[in-house]
């Protein structure tokens, strides 16, 4: 039985990668390549197709009328990928609020920081949608009123 991803579950994983890209940036920054734009398109790709994965599991799980089956294994599966979703990231979201830390401070002064700093929110939100969509499909996997989950 898989327990349900916690605050803390995600705060681990997001405080420590924050603090080793953070130290590793503070002395490398100046010798990095700009970040793509492309970076987090894969994160909001991953977080719509959860996000459509999460309404067909719940429908499964409510049984609803039109809902196509699914097996218990393909379930126990999405709330897996969910779980693990969320927590991957919460760790990629540090690693992009580690980006805008070091960035903001030098924003007005230096084009590459203006360009970082754009992505890096682009991609710390992405992150954030991506976790969202990750918890919604690992709790649409949980059978309502079972006290076990």
């Amino acid at each position: 039985m898989i327990r349900r991803t916690s605050i803390l579950d995600l705060a681990i994983p997001f405080l420590l990668v924050l603090a080793v890209v953070r130290l590793a940036l503070r002395g490398t920054y100046g010798s990095l390549a700009p970040l793509s734009y492309f970076v987090p398109i894969p994160l909001l790709a991953l977080a719509i197709v959860e996000f459509a994965l999460a309404k067909r599991v719940r429908d499964v799980i409510n049984h609803e009328a039109d809902a196509k089956v699914m097996t218990a294994i393909a379930i126990a599966r999405c709330a897996a990928l969910g779980k693990a979703s969320a927590i991957g990231a919460a760790a990629v979201g540090g690693a992009f609020a580690a980006m805008l830390l070091r960035v903001l401070p030098i924003f007005s002064t230096v084009n590459a920081a203006r360009h970082d700093a754009t992505v890096s929110a682009f991609g710390l939100a992405a992150s954030a949608l991506l976790l969202a969509a990750g918890l919604l499909l690992e709790r649409a996997a949980i059978i309502p009123n079972d006290p076990k989950s």
